[in-house]
């Protein structure tokens, strides 16, 4: 039972599951799509007859001043109006009572004359408050209003709307159902991750490393817990042991007491039965197992849990939190009120980065598993205290603390990676850790949204408070202390001296300078300042944005695990993050061949996959430029730097996207950041390039 076959099983296993799920959640979007177009219609003719109302008031003031039906006059002119205030108009008519059409604007649709002079419309007419019909003719939805007087028929009015405008909200809606169709897919995966995967998967490999340790003549007993999954296999096996444990035991303790006997009364075959025994020792282990060999498989995918559930709780509160800043305003005089709605976010980032590279240490010393359940106990309280402030002071105060429980938590998962992965398995460790930020960022705004809309922004907050106590019963299930056999580092120099030596160090700031903070600036300048505003300027929606920005997040955590597989050596790992540079950056590039709403999806996903090639390999690819300064400084300390610069990365990008913006417009900005990521991402490559050795130097000029 080997790796790659627990791996399948739990593929398999996984895949049945989500099949069920995704059916299900097939079957909901489809009867929500037919719910949407059965209410549609009603909704429609709403619109439409307040938007007639205007020419039926018109005709009917008309006829009470003695003028006749054939004679009104700006009739035409009204017509103009009321396509002017519905766009979606195709085409309006005033018919007679008998069906004739009077007046007309636009282009008819087929068989219009036919059906105004059906008998079941014309016995509509007579009556003042019939509700309009509505049919469809051709590509219009034909909505017919009665315009009747107290005393007689006069005739109706006739609305056409293109088919276009109900395809397009039904589209938008479709688009919505699909937006939450993903969110709960992947909600659901990280779920069944939660409760079963990470279990099952290591309860697996437990039963396969105890068949394996049987196979090998390993006979120590480990015990079987008995809320295994697999428990009943386990204490079987573990039945076997302890037999065969007892037959060596009685086995040794009657060679021994023949030993002690007077030499004429030993068994002639001692000697024989002693060397027997002392085969079977060198072969075969016996007696209690090494603690360290029961150690937990899945110590480092028990992270992701509590990390999940507490990035979510901060991702929730993503789509609100700008207007509920602008609720809580006060006046602040030296301030403008678009720099107060702002500062509780720029807040926290600041807050954020600037503790990093001193919290790392601090929670290494504290303990990783402590230090997050501080963190998380923080960031609840800050939630909880938001839901209930009385004014953007209040909230700066509990988004301060919310910001330092964020740090906190961040920083100490990332040690608990560092120090549950090896060389090898370390960039595979920091797509686990990056996937559960990625999921998070997925699930969390959609979800927020529906919940402010629902319940309100305070009840909201008060859910996100609620789900950092539920990440602090997970992060309980973490281990407290360092893996076996490997110390912690202590640093042997001061925080400052390290950071200063970190600055001037060329392989750091080659990653840091050309990879890190260009990738940084790339994702805060593009999507986040320069998408959103110029698919508004485009005449789009806030929604749409969110599904772009949303579409971003799906594909790096469908793609970060793909190239954190491919990023086993140094070598890839450098290529790897040249070659996600030089992809992200030619999105930028691309929008000079199309300015639309799709060409900036299609950018945005080009982003996302260079993000997803790089951003897991960078973190692993530090620590192989920066060894020595590990070792003499620490893992805290440099990958606090590491992250800080970062940030300052994510502070930098909307600056230079505002300057760029101010002087050449979206589109050349796009452009323009873009071309640069790409010369980082060649620089990035050059610097790192290897030098061939003397030996193949000389061989290949021979």
């Amino acid at each position: 039972m080997n790796e790659r076959y627990l791996r399948g099983f739990y593929v398999r296993l996984t895949g049945v599951l989500m099949l069920i799920v995704v059916l299900g959640l097939l079957a909901t979007a489809y009867l929500s799509h037919r719910a949407f177009e059965q209410s549609l219609a009603p909704e429609m003719v709403k619109k439409v007859t307040s938007g007639g109302a205007s020419v039926r008031g018109l005709v009917l003031t008309a006829m009470a001043h003695n003028i006749g039906f054939r004679e009104l006059y700006g009739v035409e002119q009204s017509f103009e109006e009321l396509k002017g205030a519905i766009p979606d108009v195709a085409y309006v008519a005033l018919t007679d009572t008998q069906g004739a059409i009077v007046y007309e604007s636009f282009t008819a649709p087929p068989g219009v004359a036919a059906y105004f002079r059906e008998p079941g419309l014309l016995a509509s007419a007579a009556r003042r408050n019939a509700s309009a019909p509505v049919v469809r003719l051709g590509k219009q939805y034909v909505v017919s209003m009665p315009i009747a007087t107290p005393s007689q028929a006069v005739g109706m009015l006739h609305i056409g709307v293109d088919v276009g405008f109900v395809d397009r909200i039904v589209l938008d809606m479709l688009f919505d159902v699909l937006v939450v169709l993903i969110a709960a897919l992947f909600f659901t995966l990280e779920l069944l991750n939660f409760v079963a995967g990470t279990k099952i998967e290591a309860e697996l490999k437990a039963l396969g490393a105890t068949i394996e340790r049987g196979g090998a003549g390993n006979f120590s007993t480990f015990g079987a817990p008995s809320d295994q999954a697999f428990g009943a296999v386990h204490r079987l096996l573990e039945r076997m042991r302890l037999r065969v444990n007892s037959a060596y035991e009685a086995l040794a303790r009657d060679v021994e007491a023949a030993r002690r006997l007077p030499a004429h009364e030993r068994p002639p075959g001692l000697a024989a039965a002693a060397s027997g025994l002392s085969l079977l020792a060198q072969r075969y282990r016996f007696g209690p197992a090494d603690p360290s060999e029961t150690a937990d498989a899945g110590l480092l995918a028990r992270v992701r849990a509590p990390l999940f559930v507490f990035i979510l709780a901060e991702e929730l509160t993503r789509p609100f939190l700008p207007g509920y800043v602008k609720s809580l305003l006060v006046p602040i005089s030296w301030l403008a009120p678009e720099v107060v709605v702002g500062l509780p976010i720029v807040l926290f980032m600041l807050i954020v980065a600037l503790a990093q590279p001193f919290l790392g240490a601090t929670c290494q010393r504290f303990g990783y598993r402590r230090a997050m359940l501080v963190g998380a106990a923080i960031a609840a309280f800050g939630f909880a205290a938001s839901a209930f402030a009385a004014n953007v002071l209040d909230l700066l105060v509990w988004r301060s603390l919310c910001a330092l429980g964020y740090a906190t938590v961040f920083v100490a998962a990332q040690g608990h990676v560092l120090e549950h992965s090896t060389a090898e398995t370390r960039a595979r460790s920091f797509a686990l850790f990056v996937g559960a930020i990625m999921v998070a960022t997925v699930c969390g705004p959609s979800i927020g949204g529906i919940l402010a809309d629902n319940i309100g922004e305070r009840m909201t907050f008060g859910v996100a408070a609620l789900l950092a106590v539920v990440s602090i019963v997970a992060i309980q299930r973490l281990p407290d202390s360092a893996r076996a056999g490997q110390p912690r580092t202590k640093p042997s120099t001061s925080a400052l001296r390290g950071i200063g030596a970190l600055l001037l160090s060329k392989r750091f700031m080659t990653l840091t300078g050309l990879a890190a903070m260009p990738a940084k600036v790339l994702l805060t300048g593009m999507c986040f300042y320069l998408v959103p505003l110029y698919v508004l300027a485009l005449g789009s929606s806030q929604t749409m944005v969110g599904r772009i920005l949303m579409a971003y997040a799906v594909v790096m955590v469908l793609c970060t695990p793909l190239a954190a597989a491919l990023a086993t050596t140094r070598e890839r790992m450098e290529k790897l993050v040249g070659a996600g540079l030089m992809i992200s950056g030619s999105g930028g590039a691309m929008m000079l061949l199309g300015g639309d709403v799709g060409s900036v999806f299609a950018a945005t996903v080009l982003v996302g996959v260079g993000q997803s090639l790089s951003i897991s390999a960078q973190s692993a690819l530090l620590r192989e430029h920066c060894e020595a300064e590990v070792a003499a400084m620490g893992e805290p300390l440099v990958y606090g730097l590491y992250r800080l610069l970062e940030r300052l990365g994510n502070a930098l990008g909307p600056l230079l996207a505002a300057v760029l913006v101010m002087t050449l417009g979206y589109q050349t900005s796009f452009a323009v950041i873009g071309a640069l990521v790409m010369v980082c991402g060649i620089g990035f490559l050059l610097a790192t390039r290897r030098q061939p050795s003397p030996e193949l130097a000389w061989a290949t000029t021979v």
